[in-house]
């Protein structure tokens, strides 16, 4: 199960799952995808997902949810943020600088060669040349990808989102006057594209910060994608976990589901213990990392255990920072 889900994410960048958490189907676990809820072999999912379906598909953040009388624990992993610059320009060149400063595999993408050279983009990881039709065979589809079109003009504009709007993303964002953008979206428009699809699209781009320099305009560009980025509640992997589950195949994960109040580490945070008997990861260190890997080789599938983590539970647990965790045990 979970070595789909790292692959998936090695592919993609983002994957989303649910869990059943009480009643009947206490422990199934489903992927959702393409807005529909899937098994973990590429089969159909078990046909009591579908009551479901809607409201998994539509949350956002990895947590708790209850629908009816049955709670989920709805997870979103991601991975590997891609950064693809339409357009090879001057505002293009430091958005591409902060762009990997921040963490992103970075592409840039222009219709004429001279534009996308190592020396005008030496932090660039992919560069490209192509016109704007071709991103479908140049650049592979990405969930985990935010696009930043910044041609040289409106029909580049168009060309760019036309192709985009067709494929999954995290942030479309496109520069230029709103004159220009309004054109773009008309043209959009004619061409069949819903308005709720073109309101996806952030522009004019970037925070309104006053920015008139292209670094100027380059850092209000990447603050709006950092803002986009860190908008919903998500997993981020544990590189040690990951490597354990690959080598290791079976043995326990163990990961917080909700915490209230202040805690070492947050929802979705992950800790694998192999058959060995060694941790991999932390939920957060202290005792009550501890007395989670010494409960896990007794745990049952989907079993739920609470830390309490308040003045006197804290003190208990040797952990000053109050509040309280859930834990949920997988076995694998």
């Amino acid at each position: 199960m979970y070595k789909e889900i790292y692959q998936i994410l090695e592919e993609t960048g983002k994957v989303k799952t649910a869990m059943v958490l009480n009643g009947n189907h206490k422990g199934e676990k489903c992927l959702i995808k393409e807005e529909h809820c899937t098994a973990f072999d590429g089969g159909q999912a078990q046909e009591f997902w579908k009551e479901y379906e809607e409201q998994l598909v539509s949350c956002q953040d990895t947590k708790v949810i209850r629908i009816d009388e049955t709670d989920f624990f709805v997870e979103i992993y991601v991975k590997n943020p891609q950064l693809i610059i339409l357009g090879g320009g001057h505002v293009s060149q430091p958005v591409a600088k902060i762009g990997k400063m921040l963490g992103f595999h970075v592409t840039v993408m222009d219709d004429r060669e001279e534009f996308v050279t190592k020396e005008r983009f030496p932090d660039a990881d992919r560069l490209i040349q192509g016109t704007y039709e071709e991103i479908p065979e140049k650049i592979p589809v990405y969930e985990n990808a935010y696009y930043v079109i910044v041609t040289r003009g409106h029909l580049g504009d168009s060309a760019s989102a036309r192709q985009i709007l067709k494929r999954p993303y995290v942030y479309l964002g496109m520069i230029g006057s709103r004159n220009k953008v309004k054109r773009t979206r008309e043209k959009l428009l004619r061409e069949g594209f819903t308005e709720d699809q073109l309101n996806t699209i952030h522009a004019p781009i970037g925070l309104p910060i006053g920015g008139h320099m292209p670094a100027e305009i380059a850092v209000s560009i990447t603050a709006e994608i950092v803002q986009e980025k860190n908008k919903y509640n998500v997993s981020y992997i544990d590189e040690a976990v990951e490597k354990a589950v690959w080598e290791k195949e079976k043995g326990v994960m163990i990961t917080i589901i909700s915490k209230r109040g202040s805690s070492p580490r947050g929802t979705g945070s992950k800790m694998f213990l192999d058959r060995e008997g060694r941790s991999h990861g932390s939920i957060g260190g202290g005792n009550v990392e501890f007395q989670a890997l010494k409960y896990a080789p007794k745990a049952q599938h989907g079993e739920i255990k609470s830390y309490n983590l308040s003045n006197q539970g804290g003190a208990n647990l040797g952990m000053i920072c109050g509040g309280e965790v859930e834990v949920l045990y997988e076995i694998l």
